[in-house]
């Protein structure tokens, strides 16, 4: 379980850890359970940074605006590279091959960049909104349901490649890990966010749903970066959904 855990650690946060450990391909899928759990950790940081800038009298657009600055900071940007190239690869107006191939490209195009753009605003925006109006700890279910997405998204997917590193996880996420780690996202919403708690499953059930839905018409499966782009509309609408 400790290699699954750390596995997940280190998928989705860019926070370094002791140690090193092999994982065999067997543990991708697996790691998945624990996803959640790892996007509350980080709603718990940004929480605590919040109540601390607070409490000493900062600014609430400062406040969201760091709160951002170490969000994109704890996780690399990895899942915003995802989003920028999962936008310029679906909407390019070419043929299959053509979508996959732009997807692997490293520099980011016009929509990958506005994509980014519209989903930092968004953040901000919603960030800035909780702090004036609702109690802050709302926003930690946000990030557990925003990585239970990538599960959904990614249970009995097809991996359109013939290889990569999305074709040791993507369709292998069994039943009980989506049932137990989406069993975990509603506890937690429960005691932190619970008006928002049918609100936050339907969001992330329909918004999984429609990006997969609508990678599987364009490129014939899911990859990893479609995987990042579900997290990253997700974190913005459900923020902006509180």
């Amino acid at each position: 379980m400790f290699r699954t855990v750390r596995l997940a650690f280190v998928f989705l946060t860019r926070i370094p850890l002791p140690g090193r450990a092999d994982y065999a391909e067997a543990d991708f899928p697996k790691s998945f359970l624990y996803f959640p759990v790892i996007g509350a950790l980080i709603g718990l940081l940004l929480v605590g940074v919040a109540w601390a800038f607070v409490w000493i009298g900062v600014d609430d657009r400062v406040t969201a605006f760091i709160m951002l600055f170490l969000l994109v900071l704890v996780t690399g940007g990895l899942h915003l590279d995802g989003l920028a190239d999962t936008t310029d690869g679906l909407f390019c107006g070419k043929g299959r091959e053509d979508m996959l191939r732009i997807m692997r490209e490293p520099a980011a195009g016009p929509f990958g960049m506005t994509a980014i753009f519209l989903a930092l605003v968004g953040k901000f925006a919603a960030l800035w909104h909780v702090l004036q109006f609702e109690n802050i700890a709302t926003i930690i279910p946000v990030f557990a349901f925003a990585r239970w997405g990538m599960a959904f998204t990614s249970f009995e997917a097809v991996y359109p490649r013939p290889t990569g590193a999305g074709k040791a996880f993507i369709g292998k996420v069994t039943p009980f890990t989506l049932v137990v780690s989406i069993l975990f996202c509603v506890a937690l919403t429960f005691f932190t966010a619970r008006k928002q708690l049918v609100s936050f499953f339907v969001i992330t059930v329909f918004v999984s749903y429609f990006i997969r839905h609508l990678s599987d018409g364009k490129i014939g499966g899911v990859t990893g970066d479609v995987l990042g782009a579900v997290n990253e509309v997700l974190e913005t609408v459900l923020l902006l959904a509180i």
